[in-house]
């Protein structure tokens, strides 16, 4: 709770007519009312209205706090706030505006709350200036208590998603340690067999040898014959190992793809690239990755017409730097095999507030990077970003 929320003044007389405005509902809902109905997009809207830029250090909390105290304030952040509200929930005031009950007001907020549709009913709920005061306090307990809720199941989706990336690594070690050794040892028994043939080749009597000569010592022939058998059955039953090596390699592959499949990629990724696709200007931060393939990646995104930012994940740059390069990217790509899985997780979270595309690589392979900017490419010729926006 911000210390907007621990102010005791009196309630404001409600305003002229049947709506309060945001300025003059009493300072301790001001910050559920921020938190709950305004969403980061309408943040991030209200923000450049405002011609409001964020400090790089600013936090989340920090901006939550600035339009927390400048709710209740009648000012040009305080109008706007309201006339963003009003606007989502228009359907959701009119209906608690045609009750007049108290009743009919308890029913139609336990309805909202049952079908998920707290924000509309929420503001709607205390910008009535006719609800009376139990209809309010029943409508901020429910809030606060959903937001306990909600902040323990985003903390449980946290360590799934976590536990998921660590199975995913260890995943992928397995795989790559058994497609190693089925290798090795096919590698091993074809030069075995291709020798003991060889020796075999090299001890046949010559075609027009005399019968005298041509005789093979019984002993050596039947011990080779014997060793030739002996690798021959051991070939067939390393070949029936490297079968079950390989259906077993197909079940790990099963597996990581089920992982993959925890972070869809975006719309238009399995379309054919295209080497000449135009970028349009769009700035593509890569988070993660080979220092050493950075010039190849940033010509493949210049020659696209595009611009390339790039973080390391973390070991050599601040990590706060990371949150001021995802708000200027217009897509954020990273490798997932080649950056920490706390990296990855904070640049998903923050792509996920600031309303930024994240496409996540499961390699740091050019080629894979060359096909997600002829996707990027082709999405962006299709549909050109709005102005603004």
């Amino acid at each position: 709770m911000c210390e907007r929320c621990r102010t005791t003044q009196a309630d404001p007389p409600p305003t002229a007519g049947r709506r309060r405005k945001l300025w003059a509902i009493p300072p301790e809902f001001h910050c559920s009312i921020v938190g709950t109905c305004l969403s980061s997009d309408d943040i991030a809207w209200l923000c450049r209205r405002l011609a409001l830029v964020p400090s790089s250090d600013a936090r989340p909390y920090d901006i939550h706090r600035f339009f927390v105290e400048r709710a209740g304030t009648d000012g040009r952040e305080a109008r706007l706030m309201h006339k963003r509200m009003d606007e989502a929930f228009a359907g959701a005031i009119r209906r608690f505006a045609r009750e007049s009950s108290e009743d009919g007001w308890l029913a139609l907020w336990e309805h909202s709350v049952a079908t998920g549709a707290v924000a509309a009913a929420y503001w709607a709920v205390l910008s009535h200036a006719g609800i009376p005061d139990a209809i309010r306090a029943r409508a901020f307990a429910d809030v606060h208590m959903l937001s306990h809720i909600m902040g323990g199941e985003s903390r449980r989706h946290l360590r799934d998603a976590q536990e998921q990336a660590r199975r995913c690594a260890e995943l992928e070690a397995r795989l790559a340690r058994q497609e190693r050794s089925s290798a090795e040892r096919l590698a091993e028994k074809d030069a075995r067999i291709q020798s003991l043939e060889a020796q075999l080749a090299e001890r046949r009597p010559p075609a027009a040898a005399s019968p005298a000569a041509s005789e093979p010592k019984p002993r050596r022939v039947g011990r080779l014959l014997r060793e030739v058998g002996a690798l021959r059955r051991r070939v067939t039953v390393e070949r029936m190992r490297a079968r079950l090596a390989e259906a077993e390699l197909d079940k790990l592959r099963h597996l990581i793809d089920g992982v993959d499949r925890l972070v869809p990629p975006p719309s238009g990724e399995s379309a054919k690239p295209t080497a000449s696709a135009d970028l349009g200007g769009q700035a593509i931060l890569y988070v993660g990755g080979r220092p050493s393939a950075l010039p190849r990646l940033r010509a493949a995104v210049e020659t696209r017409n595009g611009c390339l930012l790039h973080h390391d994940g973390g070991f050599e740059q601040a990590a706060r730097c990371l949150e001021g390069l995802v708000e200027r990217a217009d897509v954020v790509v990273c490798p997932v095999d080649c950056v920490s899985h706390d990296a990855c997780l904070r640049v998903k979270g923050l792509c996920r507030r600031m309303g930024k595309p994240f496409v996540p690589m499961r390699s740091a392979g050019a080629t894979s990077f060359a096909r997600i900017l002829g996707s990027l490419g082709q999405a962006g010729a299709s549909s050109p970003p709005t102005a603004g926006h």
